[in-house]
């Protein structure tokens, strides 16, 4: 009897460590680990940059970034004192990004230069304008570890020259690379992102098109979005989600960080 008991105790905590924990099941409000970041990066296209959407009286359309209401600004601003830099625009792709913001930086944010602000942290949200005109490629066919002006024509090839580009200024910097949400994903396109922490060091994954919200949900459209773009309170919301999952990062991976202090 103690024998059958001890192996039934061993065999349930195998199946209770193998449950898939959701980071963000429960979203926190406070930046928490979040706080260890002082200055950051936000890379990606017009979700990433506040973008809002209205109506004229004549019936067009105007889109808008706004910045300051980015999940990016916001989360700097949850967190006091950091620094954070939009390198992002509407539109924007993987291969656009690296001319408009790395090659000849001419961006709606003021011609902003990746390069002449290295931070200690990435978030780098990309994909959703890439799914229209490129192939998603293969990560460990078409990123040339040795030389990224060598790398594919492809979205990951393109994406991964991004991590190269940014690793040369600033190797010790902290990524974390996020898959496409639902409402905009194609799952060949995240599967590659997901190969990003096998092929880059310093490189987490924020699996948005696996754990979060769905927001193909008319009720959370009807909250979060102003036609075909989040309102404040949806950007606010992501800022949430984004400082949860980071959090929950770095409380997982905790040696990982213990130099980030030295990342200037």
């Amino acid at each position: 009897m103690k024998r059958i008991t001890v192996t039934l105790f061993i065999l349930i905590s195998f199946v209770v460590q193998a449950q898939e924990v959701n980071p963000i099941a429960t979203i926190s409000q406070q930046p928490g680990w979040c706080t260890i970041f002082h200055r950051w990066g936000f890379i990606g296209d017009s979700m990433c940059s506040g973008e809002y959407e209205y109506l004229r009286e004549d019936g067009s359309t105007v889109w808008h970034e706004n910045y300051d209401y980015s999940w990016g600004q916001r989360i700097v601003a949850a967190i006091g004192g950091a620094v954070g830099y939009n390198f992002s625009q509407g539109g924007e792709t993987a291969q656009g990004w690296i001319a408009n913001f790395w090659d000849y930086p001419v961006n709606r944010n003021g011609d902003i230069s990746a390069k002449a602000h290295p931070c200690q942290a990435y978030i780098v949200a990309l994909g959703c304008n890439d799914r229209i005109g490129y192939e998603p490629g293969d990560a460990h066919k078409d990123i040339n570890l040795d030389d990224y002006t060598k790398n594919a024509g492809t979205f990951i090839g393109y994406y991964g020259g991004i991590i190269q580009r940014v690793k040369s200024i600033q190797p010790g910097a902290r990524f974390f690379v996020v898959t496409l949400p639902t409402l905009y994903g194609k799952e060949e396109f995240s599967a590659e992102i997901r190969k990003m922490p096998e092929i880059f060091d310093n490189v987490y994954l924020i699996d948005l098109e696996k754990y979060g919200q769905d927001f193909r949900d008319p009720e959370l459209q009807k909250r979060y979005f102003e036609k075909g773009h989040m309102n404040a309170a949806g950007y606010q919301l992501m800022a949430w989600t984004f400082m949860t999952y980071i959090n929950w990062i770095v409380d997982n991976n905790i040696r990982d960080f213990y130099d980030i202090c030295m990342v200037k």
